[in-house]
């Protein structure tokens, strides 16, 4: 089994968030890995995260923070709580939800600078990503 060191958590919390990623890993695919994390995270945590996400697709096509902000910035969209007035409540969500919250520079910030560690999470899950589609087999050639 993985240790993980990490100052910001006691030796129990790590052991308990171990147990967390060896749970996510039992999900088969991305509809089961979706169910998982809305019982798991608040809408807003699932829109930080795709925002996160988001940017480190866009860092990675070397665009601008200018541009990632205009692109990653929510649409004006005509009254659209009245458009949703008539869709049946799953009573999990309240109030805005971050989709409609614009990108700071200041998280673009944050990401570029796990983006550009060379062992860093965003890399791994790129790379694998790449070898899944069979995109970096094409580069080598």
């Amino acid at each position: 089994m993985d240790s993980i060191n990490d100052a910001h958590f006691t030796e129990s919390e790590l052991e308990e968030l171990t147990d967390l990623y060896n749970a996510m890993l039992t999900m088969r695919d991305s509809t089961e890995m979706h169910k998982f994390f809305v019982d798991l995270c608040s809408i807003n945590e699932l829109h930080s995260f795709l925002h996160r996400w988001q940017i480190v697709r866009r860092i990675e096509q070397g665009k601008s923070y200018e541009e990632i902000i205009k692109e990653l910035s929510p649409k004006d969209e005509p009254s659209s709580d009245k458009a949703n007035s008539n869709k049946k409540s799953t009573g999990r969500v309240r109030g805005k939800a971050r989709s409609s919250t614009k990108v700071s520079s200041t998280t673009i910030s944050r990401v570029k600078n796990c983006y550009v560690n060379p062992d860093g999470g965003y890399r791994t899950a790129l790379e694998r990503l790449k070898d899944a589609s069979g995109e970096n087999n094409e580069q080598k050639q």
